[in-house]
């Protein structure tokens, strides 16, 4: 099962990325997801929602957490 999922965000002036920071500025990630159809179901669905949500904030977050993120916006979408 494959699934895409996109997030948008702002950042504060305290990311660690903050040499980008500018109080307009709106950041977009996005990324492909493969789980194993060996393993999971689709009634799984939300264990996936969760994980890429979790992953993609970590992305946004600079790799360390997801402290200084604001404005949170997804687009997750099985892709079959």
């Amino acid at each position: 099962m494959k699934y895409h999922g996109k997030i948008t965000y702002e950042i504060d002036e305290n990311h660690p990325v903050a040499g980008v920071w500018c109080k307009e500025n709106v950041f977009e990630y996005e990324d492909y997801y493969e789980f194993d159809e060996r393993l999971y179901s689709p009634e799984d669905r939300d264990v996936f929602v969760n994980y890429i949500k979790r992953d993609l904030k970590l992305v946004a977050g600079g790799g360390y957490n997801t402290n200084h993120i604001r404005n949170v916006k997804f687009e997750i979408y099985r892709i079959d």
